[in-house]
């Protein structure tokens, strides 16, 4: 069971310099092909200063950004052999782009809990020469035993 007394904790910030080849990975990944994220000529003619990085790469700043976030996890008391993924949500106040370095906080936003499973929620807020560009939340379950 986690331990609901950290709810809004906030944790150190962390540094991810946004890389183009990351953007790449992830879009193949993903099997998205969209010129936008591979060609920068292209998203220049689309409007936009580079090639922009795709909604969801939220999810690798987080990770490859933050790799404590395991640790932060089980800190809580989550058993991450036993956490399931349940949603993501992005709210983007700016376009992300190659060569960013973004300074990120993750906080534990909410967190559930009952006698079947845990459900938290963190927030990572990035910012770019302090603005906020990106609050990105990331729920997660854990079943009980």
């Amino acid at each position: 069971m986690v331990d609901t007394s950290l709810e809004g904790k906030e944790y150190s910030p962390f540094t991810f310099e946004v890389d183009r080849s990351k953007i790449k990975e992830l879009c193949m990944a993903i099997g998205d092909n969209n010129p936008l994220f591979f060609d920068k000529e292209y998203a220049i003619k689309q409007g936009y200063k580079d090639t922009p990085a795709p909604l969801t790469f939220a999810t690798v700043m987080n990770f490859w950004g933050n790799p404590e976030i395991w640790d932060r996890m089980k800190e809580i008391g989550i058993d991450i052999k036993r956490l399931l993924h349940a949603k993501e949500e992005y709210e983007y106040f700016s376009p992300i782009y190659p060569g960013d370095i973004l300074k990120g906080v993750m906080s534990v936003d909410s967190i559930r809990s009952s006698s079947l499973m845990d459900m938290v929620t963190f927030k990572s807020t990035f910012t770019r020469d302090g603005e906020v560009v990106l609050i990105a939340k990331m729920t997660i379950v854990v079943m009980q035993q």
